[in-house]
C-alpha cells in the first residue's frame, strides 16, 4: 500500500500542542495522525460508511 500526501488546515494552537506532544514522545506527527485515523476507521459504522462511498 502506498502513501498519500495531504494538506490540512488546523488551528495553530492545537497543532503546536500536538507537535510538542509528538516531539516529547519521540514520534513523527504524520505517524501519530495515521494511527489515530486507523483507530477511527476500526469503528464499524465508519467502515460501513466508507464502503458505501466506494460503490
Amino acid at each position: 500500500m502506498g502513501k498519500k500526501k495531504i494538506s490540512m488546515t488546523i488551528d495553530e494552537e492545537i497543532f503546536e500542542g500536538f507537535k510538542n506532544y509528538c516531539k516529547k514522545n519521540g514520534m513523527k506527527i504524520s505517524t501519530k495522525v495515521e494511527l489515530l485515523m486507523r483507530e477511527t476507521v476500526k469503528n464499524t459504522s465508519l467502515k460501513e460508511f466508507m464502503e458505501e462511498k466506494k460503490d
